[in-house]
Parts: C-alpha cells; sequence; structure tokens
C-alpha cells in the first residue's frame, strides 16, 4: 500500500483527561489520477449480506438489538393521539421561503443509501450513496455525471469485486475543491480508505487518488464508520479499528482520528503527510465513534475540535470535547479530551416503526453531525423520547468551549407518533456566533410512509415545526427478517455563499428499492429578511477592511464633488448606532477609521451620504 513511517512517534498526556495518546506520523505515495467517466464499468458487482443479526446472535448489533428490547419495557410506545410534540416549536411551518427537491442517487441494491453531499459556491452539487455518485449542475439543472465508486478505485490494483462503500463529501469554499472518501473491503487484510481530491472545481475534471491502510496501527484491526471534514489546512478523518469477525466485547479495538493534509492532496503531491492519533481514553474507557466538527459558516482552523459520548449505552449524560491544537505542519500539534456533563440525558433509541411489521435500525446514539463557530458548538444524535417511546433526535449545544468549564445543554427534538433518524445538522447563520441552523433527519412511523424531513432553529432557540420534505412511496422492505436498514448516515451542507441555502439527501422508501431525495430548503429568516432594511451600493469605489474586523476599521471611497455629507452606521434593520463624522467631504479619495472593539458581534452597515450621492457597505464585527 506503499505505507511510509516516518520514525515519529509521541506520547501525550492530555491536560483534562487521565490518559495517554498516541500520535504516530506517516506519508503515503500517491496512487495516481482518475477520470471515472473514463473508466470502463461493466459489472459493479458488490455482495451484500441481506439479512439483519439475530437478537441472539454474538455481534455488536445483535447486542444493540438486546438493548433496544429492554429499553423498549422500561419506555413503552405511549397511545396517543396524531400531533407534533411541543419542544418548544413555535415558529410553526412557515420559515422557508422555498423549498425545492428531486430524485437524487438511482437505487444501487444496496442497503442503507450511507446519504453523503457537497455543493460548490458554483452550484456544482456531488451526491454519493452505497457505492454510486452523481454529480449535478444545479444553475443548469441538468446531469453532468453518474458513475460508482469502482471506477475512483479500478485503475490502481482494486478488485472491482471488493466492497465500496460509506462514502463521505465535504467541500472547500476557500480553495473550491471537493474531497471524497470511502472504504475498501470489511477485513483487515483488504481493508483500506481511498481519499479522492478534486483536481480542479470540477469533479468530473478527475480526482487525485491515495490509499490509507485500514489496518491504520498495525493491529490486525480493519476501518469502519468514518466520518471526514476539512478545515482551513487539513482534512481530518475518523473511524473505528475492529477485529474480524468477533463478538461485540471484543470487535472494537479503538477509535482514532487522521489528520491529513490538504494542500499536498490538491497539488497531487507524490508523498501525501498525515498523522495517527489513538489511544484516545476517559481514564480506562475507550472513546468510540468520534465525530470531527465542522466550521458552521466557514472552515475552522488551525484548532480543530471533535465530539463524542458514550453511544451504546441506554442512559448517560457525557459529552466527550476533543480538541487538536495546532497543525500536522506546525509538529506542534497537541490533543486534549474533556468530558463533560449535560443535565439533559441521552438515551439509546428504539427502532423505528413503519406501516408493515418490519422495523427500521436506529443504530445506536452516536453523535451523527456538528457545527462550531466563535465559542458554541452545536451537535445531533439519535435518542428516546422517553415520554413517548419514539426515536427521537437529541440538539445539544456546548458553550464556551475553550474555557475551563463548557456548559452543555440539549433539547430532544421529537414527535408523538413519528420516529426520527440519522440526523444531521448545518449553520444558516451570515454573523459571527448566530446559532440558527437546519437539522435534517429521516421520519417514519405506522402511519407516515418514511421520507425526509428537517426542522429550522432560530437565534431566539425557538424550532419550527417537523417539516417533510419527500414521503417515501412505501415502506422500505429489502432484507429479510423483522428489521431494515435507514442510515446510516444523512448528508446536509449550507452553500457557503448563499448561507440561507442548505442542501439535503435523505433515505426513502420506494416499491421493491431505496429512494435518496435531494432537497434544497432557502431559510426566510435572519440572512434574507433583515437585509430589506438596508440595501448595500455595490461600487467598485468603495472598500471596507478588513472585513471582518476585530478592533480597528477603515473605509476607503471616492466622492464625486466636494459637498457637505455625514458617514453613519447603522446595524441590521437600519437603526443608527452612530454619526461618525458630519461635515465637509472632499472630492477624490477619503478614508475613515474607526473603533469597533465595543460594538456587539454581528453584521452591521457604514453609510456615507450628502444631498446628492450615498455609498452603503457592509462589514462583519467578530
Amino acid at each position: 500500500m506503499n505505507l511510509k513511517p516516518l520514525i515519529l512517534t509521541l506520547t501525550l498526556l492530555a491536560a483534562s483527561v487521565l490518559s495517554a495518546q498516541t500520535v504516530q506520523q506517516f506519508a503515503i505515495t500517491k496512487s495516481g489520477k482518475v477520470i471515472p467517466s473514463a473508466v470502463e464499468e461493466k459489472w459493479n458487482a458488490n455482495l451484500q449480506h441481506m439479512e439483519m443479526p439475530s437478537v441472539n446472535g454474538s455481534g455488536e448489533k445483535a447486542k444493540l438489538l438486546r438493548m433496544k428490547q429492554e429499553q423498549q419495557k422500561k419506555y413503552p410506545r405511549k397511545s396517543t393521539t396524531l400531533t407534533t410534540k411541543d419542544f418548544n416549536n413555535s415558529l410553526g411551518s412557515n420559515v422557508f421561503s422555498s423549498v425545492e427537491g428531486f430524485e437524487g442517487n438511482d437505487y444501487n441494491n444496496r442497503v442503507p443509501n450511507d446519504n453523503t453531499i457537497a455543493i460548490s459556491n458554483d452550484g456544482i452539487l456531488v451526491s454519493a450513496i452505497n457505492s454510486k455518485y452523481l454529480v449535478y449542475d444545479t444553475q443548469a439543472d441538468t446531469t453532468m455525471e453518474i458513475g460508482y465508486l469502482n471506477q475512483m478505485v479500478t485503475p490502481f490494483g482494486i478488485p472491482a469485486s471488493r466492497s465500496k462503500y460509506d462514502p463521505k463529501l465535504t467541500y472547500d469554499p476557500n480553495e473550491d475543491r471537493f474531497i471524497l472518501s470511502f472504504l475498501i473491503g470489511n477485513i483487515y487484510q483488504t481493508s483500506q480508505i481511498a481519499m479522492c481530491f478534486s483536481i480542479t472545481n470540477n469533479p468530473i475534471d478527475g480526482w487525485h487518488i491515495y490509499f490509507l491502510d485500514g489496518n491504520a496501527l498495525g493491529t490486525n484491526h480493519w476501518t469502519d464508520y468514518p466520518a471526514m471534514i476539512v478545515n482551513e489546512d487539513e482534512v481530518f478523518l475518523t473511524g473505528n479499528l475492529l477485529e474480524n469477525n468477533t463478538s461485540w466485547q471484543t470487535g472494537f479495538h479503538e477509535s482514532i482520528i487522521w489528520q491529513i493534509d490538504k494542500w499536498g492532496g490538491y497539488r497531487g503531491d507524490t508523498s501525501l503527510n498525515f498523522q495517527v492519533w489513538s489511544g484516545l481514553l476517559d481514564d480506562t474507557i475507550k472513546i468510540r465513534n468520534i465525530h470531527p466538527v465542522e466550521g458552521a459558516r466557514s472552515l475552522s482552523g488551525p484548532k480543530q475540535y471533535f465530539l463524542s459520548n458514550k453511544n451504546f449505552s441506554a442512559e448517560s449524560d457525557t459529552v466527550y470535547l476533543i480538541s487538536i491544537d495546532n497543525t500536522l505542519a506546525s509538529g506542534s500539534a497537541q490533543i486534549d479530551i474533556k468530558p463533560l456533563s449535560t443535565p439533559d440525558h441521552y438515551f439509546l433509541a428504539p427502532n423505528a416503526q413503519q406501516s408493515i411489521t418490519k422495523e427500521l435500525a436506529t443504530n445506536d446514539s452516536r453523535v451523527l453531525g456538528a457545527v462550531v463557530d466563535g465559542d458554541w458548538i452545536q451537535y445531533v444524535h439519535n435518542t428516546l423520547d422517553t415520554a413517548n417511546g419514539t426515536c427521537a433526535v437529541y440538539h445539544g449545544t456546548i458553550r464556551g468551549i475553550d474555557s475551563p468549564t463548557p456548559i452543555v445543554s440539549g433539547v430532544t427534538i421529537s414527535d408523538t407518533v413519528m420516529d426520527l433518524g440519522y440526523p444531521n445538522i448545518a449553520s444558516s447563520a451570515s454573523a459571527y456566533g448566530d446559532e440558527e441552523c437546519v437539522i435534517g433527519f429521516n421520519f417514519t412511523s405506522p402511519v407516515d410512509t418514511n421520507g425526509v424531513a428537517c426542522v429550522y432553529y432560530n437565534n431566539t432557540e425557538e424550532y419550527s415545526n417537523i417539516i417533510k420534505l419527500k414521503t417515501g412511496d412505501a415502506p422500505i422492505d429489502i432484507l429479510s427478517g423483522t428489521l431494515d436498514r435507514w442510515g446510516d448516515y444523512f448528508g446536509i451542507q449550507r452553500k457557503f455563499n448563499e448561507p440561507c441555502s442548505i442542501w439535503l439527501a435523505g433515505m426513502y422508501g420506494k416499491t421493491n428499492e431505496n429512494g435518496c431525495w435531494i432537497s434544497n430548503v432557502r431559510t426566510s429568516s435572519f440572512c434574507e429578511e433583515n437585509f430589506t432594511n438596508v440595501d448595500e451600493t455595490s461600487s467598485p469605489h468603495a472598500q471596507v477592511f478588513p472585513n471582518p474586523v476585530h478592533d480597528v476599521a477603515s473605509i476607503d471611497f471616492d466622492w464625486p464633488t466636494t459637498e457637505p455629507g455625514n458617514i453613519k452606521i447603522v446595524d441590521l434593520s437600519g437603526k443608527l448606532i452612530t454619526t461618525l463624522y458630519e461635515d465637509l467631504i472632499k472630492k477624490g479619495a477619503n478614508r475613515i477609521s474607526f473603533f469597533v472593539d465595543h460594538l456587539p458581534s454581528g453584521i452591521y452597515f457604514i453609510q456615507v451620504s450628502s444631498e446628492h450621492h450615498s455609498v452603503t457597505k457592509k462589514f462583519i464585527v467578530e
């Protein structure tokens, strides 16, 4: 696999947890470039076991089923009216200015879909499922390319017959590039992770391909359940190391973190540098199913956060806040683990009900999505609504993330009848620190054919109703037995240059197959409505800098004539904050500078006006 370990192994002591973490540095040789459409794919053969585990089995999933059975006895489903549970959903349903959607990737005879999605500033959307991808031009409303994960890797000697699954997509708005990762093989002897960096901002131009060893530590374990994000300088990948075909007690070895140089991937360097963090413990407890936190409005970094919890527990109040400070290139990256407690307990979720007797698997309660901005992190995972016995969404918030004692709180988003599964979260905010977001998930119930839905959350901690984006045509009924697959992931991403625009990809049922539904929702809140009161003039002769600003801002502007005028600062609603200047403005180039460190974080406008002329420019205070 061309893996070249460097001679550097560090043992680090985290400040907040009594345990030792190890980081090992590696370099891996590039396998080459590929244009998938040029690779012939005749068969796309993938073997999949079409049975869910038995409750009496020895595997991890069988153990979960037994735990869910015990949970259901303790918190049985209630007989209730068909009404939405009140989770402070005071905003109602009229929260989006538009809702659109279309059929995504065609069914690939594999379950579950494992939806993932990414969209560029130019509107190029990439969506992937097990084990197929779609490239779509949202501006022209046309399909650009449809292909299979096999086509990405078969030119490099990976057998077409070896499974390719669990795709993950992310988009880098700073460099205008896509990154795709997916797993190959499911035993340690064949386990690999394909890391694919788009050569240009158009993914059909091809990809630089690298292969990480799924047996990352050389301990005879394979990698499963990946998660991936990109930040300002790096790509972070997390996964679980598992033993081949073993029971739940011994099968899980540990969760690890890859810290990868993204610049080398974009350039297609012959050798790609990365390091692997392992030994992530809370005292003697192995922290499992670690999820990276992505920037809410823009890329995060250089400090990178991760979350985990006690996702295999029947009930818990523990959240793990993990951070890696400094980049791989700095040579001084450090890791910190803080166990936190929330007053709002979360629970192992029950399996979801359909209109037929077959239920849908909800997996454990691992963190499935998280975003960071300012001093807070928002995150989502499944839980149990103990009042009604339904599968619900836990929406958590951690404030003061860099303080000695971060504060965690949470809300259970649920329904008296519907089960809500596999949530994910994206920010719809346009200003620093604003917490508004969209939470997407799958839904199902005995009276609601399964589909795709979301809720909107605003800056005053209010939620919308559960808004159904797509209702399925039929129950999900692919596998044998009494349980079917429903996840394991839900795709969601904001369009970075249109903060009100959120794209979602979820799973729904069709007759004898599964469907992938892609939606676009536009919030009718803060970032659209409030700008109706202040119009920014676009002028090449006026510029605010720096923007965003922390302490001192300046505006350069050209004025056509010498005349009396004024310079004011107003907020988003048009309310006057202060008048900076009121006197003669001279013809030609002018500059005014002013302090902003006393202003609350947010969006403001500076207006230069006279009787005959005016210019308005937006600036952001961080």
